[in-house]
Parts: C-alpha cells; sequence; structure tokens
C-alpha cells in the first residue's frame, strides 16, 4: 500500500509497494513456526519490485548494499534466452 516517505530529493513523495501474499507456518503445537511474505507482482508499486523493508529503503532512496536489496535485474544469459525464444518464434511464424 501507499505510505508517507520521508524527504529526500530524489524519492517519491509516497511510496507504493507491489502487492504482497503473507503466509504462517504452524508446528505440530499450533506455534507460529514462520511469517513471511512474497511480492506477487513486482512489475506494480514505485519500489522496483521490492517489498517489505527492502522497498521501503529503496524507495526512500537508501536501498541497502546487498544484491536481494536491489530491484530484480534478469541475468544476461537469462535475457538472451527469451530474446532466442522470440526470434524462434517468429520464425515459426513464417513458415505457416
Amino acid at each position: 500500500g501507499a505510505e508517507p516517505s520521508p524527504a529526500a530529493a530524489d524519492s517519491p513523495t509516497e511510496l507504493t509497494l507491489p502487492p504482497q501474499s503473507f503466509h504462517m507456518d504452524f508446528t505440530e503445537d499450533g506455534l507460529v513456526k514462520e511469517f513471511g511474505f512474497y511480492t506477487v507482482d513486482r512489475r506494480q508499486g514505485n519500489t522496483g519490485g521490492l517489498g517489505g523493508a527492502f522497498g521501503y529503503f529503496y524507495g526512500v532512496g537508501k536501498p541497502l548494499p546487498i544484491r536481494e536489496c536491489q530491484p530484480y535485474k534478469p541475468s544476461f544469459r537469462f535475457r538472451m534466452l527469451g530474446l532466442i525464444g522470440k526470434i524462434g518464434k517468429k520464425l515459426s511464424k513464417g513458415k505457416n
């Protein structure tokens, strides 16, 4: 959801986190074993697809200096595989 952002020259005036799905895992005794969340659609919002605290820090212009706290960027290999797939799809349409 949208939250007011601390004043920073290059940060948005309002943070909009992407939608997130929360989950809880329980022990056999019914105690909470794990509480977590997953970003459902990283294309939404203005925090680089990051949710939770990572999204907050990125959104206010102070991302944490580790790779997991940066917006998702497909690897070169993954982008090339996607390109090969698109080219193959276009070539197969031309044969029909």
